[in-house]
């Protein structure tokens, strides 16, 4: 074990959704070989119930508190109300000497403001990811500016997400870049030998036709444009019979009212599967041929595979991907999204291109270098 005075420190993680606990795990792991298992606390929200637990089994995690917060349709303002009542009785019992937060959910916020009204230093991971547009995503863009406010320490993963910070105001001595501690995941779960054996649906992922992946849950979509992107990927999987169209559909059952009212009649080459568990998209992924998807995960774990991404999005936070050309932003109601699909699938993603992603990311050595940040700054010594 690496003995500091950090030793004798406590360190919260707080997550609540699949994509944090998917980032956070290499994370807290790092931290825990460092100063000890006793010493990093981790807290679930439980705010997305059933796809987080499957993240957990999947990175083979432990969770120390599970407070299970979420309950049916439950509004954002509930949630965020729980979150912060249940991590304030707890930092006032049980006092940690930092909060480790990661993104942009209701869960991270959440975590911060009981650390910030608890006078406890957080640390952002993932800071700096911007839309520049308020609303959209929503409320993702709001909740990740709020909490660079309150934050001590940002950890952010590109060059361009250290600017947006410093561009707000934040000094630049608080923030480092280091890269993306999903990555870590990705590449840790893809060195595994075996396969899943999890049931998933009806499609053979082993049956060597080509497969365009398709995910699709954001909340600013469900008011018409997850509509007309039924009707614009229908004209696609029409047009494109020799490709298999494979959609995990998200258990929000908005989400599939939409989508089932949208694909009554089936269509030979379109396979719904349930939604994928993390080893599993994680050893698929890169034998699609390319992925439509508003998911932020998939921006970024699409392209390090090699794979090209249509961004079912009007603005995206990762504008690196689009640049490198590995990717192409179709708007939440796919208005481009034929084009943009002829467009991808036409030649194979630029290999430079790929591996210059890949050092942007961090190459499956972000935790290492977030996790010694951290305890630097546990000791005083400042992030670099």
């Amino acid at each position: 074990m690496f003995v500091t005075e950090s030793s004798k420190k406590q360190i919260a993680v707080v997550a609540g959704t699949r994509p944090e606990f998917i980032k956070m795990a290499p994370v807290i792991r790092s931290l825990r070989a460092l100063i000890g298992e006793s010493a990093v606390k981790v807290y679930s929200t439980g705010q997305h119930r059933s796809l987080m637990d499957q993240a957990i089994h999947s990175l083979h995690l432990k969770v120390d508190v599970d407070f299970d917060l979420m309950t049916h349709a439950q509004p954002a303002a509930e949630i965020q109300r729980r979150v912060i009542s249940a991590l304030d009785r707890e930092f006032k019992s049980r006092r940690p000497d930092v909060v480790v937060v990661q993104g942009d959910t209701v869960s991270a916020f959440g975590g911060a403001m009981a650390g910030f009204l608890n006078n406890i230093p957080v640390a952002h991971v993932e800071a700096g990811l911007r839309s520049h547009d308020i609303g959209n995503p929503w409320p993702e863009e709001g909740l990740r500016q709020m909490i660079a406010r309150i934050a001590s320490v940002h950890f952010a993963p590109t060059e361009i997400a250290k600017k947006n910070l410093i561009d707000e105001g934040i000094a630049e001595e608080r923030i480092r870049i280091v890269g993306n501690p999903g990555i870590d995941s990705l590449v840790a779960t893809q060195a595994l030998e075996g396969k899943s054996s999890v049931d998933h649906g009806s499609y053979d992922f082993e049956a060597g036709r080509p497969f365009a992946l398709i995910t699709m849950h954001r909340r600013e979509a469900l008011h018409g444009a997850l509509d007309v992107f039924c009707e614009n990927l229908k004209h696609i999987i029409n047009k494109h019979t020799e490709f298999d169209f494979v959609w995990p559909l998200h258990p929000n059952p908005v989400v599939r009212e939409i989508v089932e009212r949208h694909f009554v009649s089936p269509l030979e080459n379109l396979h719904f599967v349930t939604p994928l568990p993390y080893d599993e998209m994680a050893k698929v992924l890169p034998n699609a041929r390319i992925v439509i998807s508003d998911s932020g995960g998939m921006q970024e774990e699409a392209p390090y595979c090699g794979v090209p991404i249509i961004v079912m999005r009007d603005v995206t936070e990762r504008p690196e991907i689009i640049d490198l050309g590995l990717g192409k932003l179709a708007g939440a109601s796919g208005y481009s999204l034929l084009e943009d699909f002829e467009k991808l699938i036409a030649n194979s993603a630029d290999e430079t291109a790929v591996e210059k992603w890949r050092d942007i990311q961090g190459r499956g050595r972000s935790a290492a270098k977030i996790s010694e940040s951290l305890l630097k700054y546990l000791n005083g010594a400042g992030l670099h």
